[in-house]
């Protein structure tokens, strides 16, 4: 078992917080590829430079989509399909995560990364396949 000091404690608790309070913004820089895929621009959407900043947009194939910044590598993000796989209805951001609003949905929470957290939903939220370089990010 490993031990962690009281300040790094902290300093992550409130990174976590930090994140948690970051709220989606719309792509930029987005078109849709002759072959249907769909390019964002990555220098365009700098708010995916940071850890846990998402970036939402629509694409035709998929619906709503939100776009993940889960690690600093070329490869470190997630792409997941916010419709909830219980209810159908768009999912909204809140408290570092993802849920399926109770007036139109059943309450379902997803981690930021699509994860489920709490039902009546008895899936994750739909991963989508993607490529990445250091310049694009590229959803199939």
């Amino acid at each position: 078992m490993s031990t962690i000091s009281r300040r790094s404690f902290i300093c992550g608790s409130a990174a976590l917080a930090a994140m948690a309070t970051v709220p989606a913004v719309a792509a930029t820089g987005v078109k849709t590829l002759s072959n249907g895929k769909t390019e964002i621009d990555l220098a365009t959407n700098k708010a995916l430079a940071s850890v846990g900043a998402v970036v939402e947009l629509d694409i035709k194939k998929y619906g709503k989509v939100a776009v993940v910044r889960t690690s600093k590598s070329v490869k470190g993000f997630s792409v997941i399909n916010l419709s909830c796989p219980h209810a159908g209805v768009i999912v909204k951001q809140q408290s570092g995560g993802w849920v399926c609003p109770p007036s139109r949905g059943h309450g379902s929470e997803f981690a930021l990364n699509g994860n489920l957290k709490v039902g009546p939903a008895t899936s994750a939220l739909k991963p989508i396949k993607f490529t990445a370089t250091a310049k694009k990010l590229t959803i199939n």
